[in-house]
């Protein structure tokens, strides 16, 4: 905790800023409270953590959860409290919203009087834990605005890469301006990081653009990133083929099904080679997340599927779409039947009749890219 009541019942907020020598001076000379359960708090000045306030062990208060903060926590909790004090913005320190029986980080009110409760997340959080809690502040009319903490087993250089991005930091992506990102942030560098264009591989990896941006040079509303070019999309094309090619490499070695492998089998029997694959196989497409796998896996067995049924591809349907799922076993979603759909007109567009069919690269690339800034599911 970094706020505390006085004797005078005076909110205090403790700062980094102030001398150890006044905070020891003050310890001795003044007692604190709690601001929620009114009963006396601890004043921890140790050379671990920063400054805080803490409750006595036997304590009930539901502030009391709060105790257990990282020294990262409360650095940033500080240091975003001071970024939104700058703009003259109301800003609460650990307000109390009796209500909700909710307690943000911060509750920010702009001079057109909306309210904003701005959580920095340090730790996991389950999705029912933040669905509930993002329901209660609507429910009040405030704006959640959720910022978790950089992980620092991260490569964070400023550049393109590929990121394993946990499940935990997944729920904190935001799509705005055709694309998909995440902003966290990082409390000793005192920097903003973002993972923008979000691009799924496989699981949990992404490829992303990764820059930072240091907490003096951000803006409220908090700057949005800026679509790729098509020059750094190339790059992320070029990444991807790799990836897809170590990935095929090491799926043919480490498989044990044999001709129970439905891919492996897919591959045999289209009598293609996964060393030598058409460029129409095995192609990013923006919301491949919602599959979490790699997508040369389904789209060679769709189009092993589509083989055996003697299909033509611009006669592909949703219930076409919705037997394939069954047969692969892959789960059946509004948002997996879109993504499908949007292959089999990308295929179309390419005049791709069969694994056989010949395709123009740059054709290719140019609705790819098309494809990564659209904003919608096309219907």
């Amino acid at each position: 905790m970094l706020v505390a009541l006085t004797d005078q019942n005076e909110r205090f907020v403790l700062k980094t800023s102030m001398p150890q020598e006044y905070l020891k001076q003050l310890r001795q000379t003044s007692i604190f409270y709690c601001p929620q359960c009114k009963e006396r708090l601890q004043f921890k000045i140790g050379t671990i953590k920063i400054p805080h306030f803490a409750h006595l062990s036997n304590n009930n208060c539901d502030h009391h959860f709060s105790d257990g903060e990282s020294e990262q926590h409360l650095l940033g909790k500080e240091q975003l409290y001071e970024f939104f004090q700058a703009y003259q913005f109301n800003v609460e320190l650990e307000p109390y919203l009796s209500n909700l029986k909710q307690r943000p980080d911060l509750l920010v009110t702009i001079h057109d009087g909306t309210r904003f409760a701005i959580e920095f997340q340090c730790s996991s959080i389950t999705s029912e834990r933040l669905n509930e809690r993002n329901k209660g502040y609507h429910s009040e009319k405030i704006k959640p605005i959720w910022i978790p903490q950089t992980p620092s087993n991260m490569n964070w250089k400023n550049g393109i890469h590929k990121l394993s991005i946990n499940k935990n930091l997944q729920q904190f992506i935001l799509s705005n301006r055709n694309q998909q990102f995440l902003i966290t942030y990082h409390p000793r560098k005192q920097e903003f990081y973002y993972l923008s264009n979000l691009l799924h591989v496989s699981g949990n990896s992404y490829l992303t653009k990764v820059q930072a941006l240091k907490i003096a040079n951000q803006h409220f509303p908090f700057y949005l990133p800026k679509l790729i070019t098509k020059n750094e999309f190339n790059q992320y094309l070029r990444a991807y083929d790799d990836l897809k090619a170590n990935y095929l490499r090491s799926r043919v070695l480490l498989s044990r099904k044999g001709v129970n492998d439905l891919f492996l089998r897919s591959i045999y029997e289209l009598r293609l080679s996964t060393n030598a694959l058409p460029k129409f196989i095995g192609v990013p497409l923006k919301w491949n997340r919602v599959l979490k796998i790699f997508s040369v896996e389904w789209q060679a067995t769709l189009l092993y599927f589509v083989h055996l049924n003697e299909v033509p591809i611009s006669m592909i349907n949703e219930d076409f779409i919705r037997y394939f799922l069954q047969w692969t076993n892959l789960k059946e979603t509004t948002e997996v039947i879109k993504l499908l759909k949007e292959y089999c007109l990308l295929l179309q567009v390419l005049k791709v009749e069969s694994v056989n069919s010949s395709i123009v690269t740059e054709h290719l690339v140019d609705q790819l890219y098309n494809q990564f800034l659209a904003n919608n599911w096309r219907n």
